[in-house]
């Protein structure tokens, strides 16, 4: 029994690099496929941004089970955070990220205290009154946050003193922050922590019998998947030089959720595929016909029929049924 684990987690640990590497390959290949069509690179940083805020859901639904329909109070809360330090303090991005990471692990880690205390329905709709709230605070405090105009003028962004204002650049940090996202979460789902929080997920009452602190775990889930959220965020004011109070709608949070359903909850590569065909498809689809979201609904519906496990669920499925096929297994049977 202990042989299989081990070659289970070792087969696991292999799939997680075959996959980061497949990712890295092709995000490292966009660039000289988009030569000459600056516009596809623009998308494709839009569309890594939807990945990095997609994984930071994944991190807390698909690991603890905790469904969070108001996910975009972080990204949001990141965007103007960062946005307001980058007009005030420092445009260095190293100063942002570290000045506005701390800042979410100390909001989320106060608000997360209350929430992860709740389960379920609770939790959810939580969740979501806590980023209409934000979003409200917006235009109550429009005279620092800019209201409905959004929050504009942000300084370009710079590191070491040098402005980042290559496209290309920018994809380049864009794509490493993703890499990144996706090493440490793959990290942690093998990790102790990681198999604890799969142990809440399954059943927590199980987990709290054993001797888990389910609160406590819940709660440091919730901070990390907010600070990426908020990452994310960072990433996309800097990116774009403004934010909006859109990015703090439940619209916005429907959408991340939408992300996740459709690449597949807790696959870690699902979600972030998820994010770019979203994506892809919402600039594609729009360009052909105001009503994209009818079709795009529908095509939505038949995948979460056909593939309850989303679209790499799916594809992991038709990828063993395969290797099932082949003679050389069938063979050694």
């Amino acid at each position: 029994m202990i042989a299989t684990t081990l070659s289970e987690r070792r087969v696991r640990s292999r799939g997680g690099l075959v996959g980061l590497a497949v990712i890295a390959a092709t995000g490292l290949c966009l660039p000289f496929a988009s030569a000459g069509q600056p516009f596809l690179l623009m998308l494709a940083s839009h569309a890594l941004i939807a990945a990095i805020l997609a994984l930071s859901l994944d991190m807390l639904t698909g690991n603890t089970g905790l469904l969070s329909f108001g996910h975009a109070a972080w990204y949001g809360f990141g965007a103007y955070v960062a946005g307001l330090l980058s007009k005030s303090v420092s445009s260095d991005i190293a100063v942002l990220i570290l000045l506005t990471l701390a800042a979410t692990l100390l909001v989320s880690g106060a608000v997360g205290a209350i929430l992860v205390r709740q389960v379920g329905k609770t939790f959810a709709i939580l969740t979501l009154a806590l980023s209409q709230i934000m979003f409200a605070l917006v235009f109550v405090f429009s005279d620092i946050t800019g209201g409905e105009d959004g929050l504009q003028g942000i300084p370009m962004a710079t590191f070491f003193g040098a402005q980042i204002v290559s496209p290309a650049t920018w994809y380049a940090i864009l794509l490493g922050a993703l890499l990144l996202a996706l090493a440490g979460a793959l990290h942690i789902r093998h990790a102790p922590l990681g198999r604890a929080w799969l142990a809440i997920r399954e059943n927590s009452e199980r987990a709290r019998f054993i001797g888990m602190n389910v609160t406590l775990l819940k709660l440091i889930s919730y901070m990390i998947s907010a600070s990426l959220a908020s990452l994310a965020g960072l990433l996309f004011v800097l990116f774009n030089g403004a934010t909006s109070p859109d990015l703090l709608h439940w619209l916005e949070s429907g959408k991340v959720l939408m992300y996740v359903v459709l690449g597949g909850v807790g696959t870690i590569f699902g979600p972030v595929i998820g994010a770019v065909v979203f994506t892809l498809a919402e600039h594609y689809v729009s360009s052909f016909t105001d009503a994209w979201l009818i079709y795009f609904g529908a095509l939505f519906v038949l995948i979460v029929i056909v593939a309850p496990g989303g679209l790499f669920g799916g594809a992991a499925r038709i990828a063993t049924r395969l290797s099932a096929r082949k003679p050389g297994r069938r063979a050694a049977q």
